[in-house]
C-alpha cells in the first residue's frame, strides 16, 4: 500500500495589504533626530515596508504590511524605538 501525504494548505490571510500611519509631535530638533536615527532601520524586510518623514516638529511613519501580525509587530517596534529616542534625548538635555 502506498500512502501519499497531502500537501499542507497554503497560508492564506483574511486581511491583506494593511496600512498604518503613526504621526507624533515632537520638538523640532527631536523630530529630525528621530528621523535620522530610524532611517538605517528602514532596510526592506520580508513583507513590511516603512517610510519615515519629518516636517518641523512632526514625525510621520507609514507602514505597509502583508498581514496584521507583521503590521502590528512593526508598529510596536517603531513606537518602542521612538520612545527610546525621546528618553535618551531628554536625558542628554537634562545633563547639559
Amino acid at each position: 500500500m502506498i500512502l501519499h501525504r497531502a500537501k499542507p494548505p497554503k497560508k492564506e490571510y483574511l486581511i491583506k495589504g494593511l496600512k498604518a500611519r503613526i504621526e507624533t509631535s515632537l520638538e523640532k530638533d527631536l523630530a529630525q533626530i528621530a528621523c535620522l536615527a530610524l532611517k538605517p532601520d528602514l532596510i526592506s524586510r520580508s513583507r513590511l515596508r516603512v517610510e519615515i518623514t519629518h516636517d518641523n516638529d512632526r514625525l510621520t511613519l507609514n507602514l505597509k504590511g502583508g498581514d496584521i501580525s507583521q503590521l502590528r509587530a512593526g508598529m510596536n517596534s517603531y513606537l518602542r524605538l521612538i520612545g527610546m529616542i525621546v528618553r535618551l534625548y531628554k536625558g542628554v538635555i537634562k545633563k547639559s
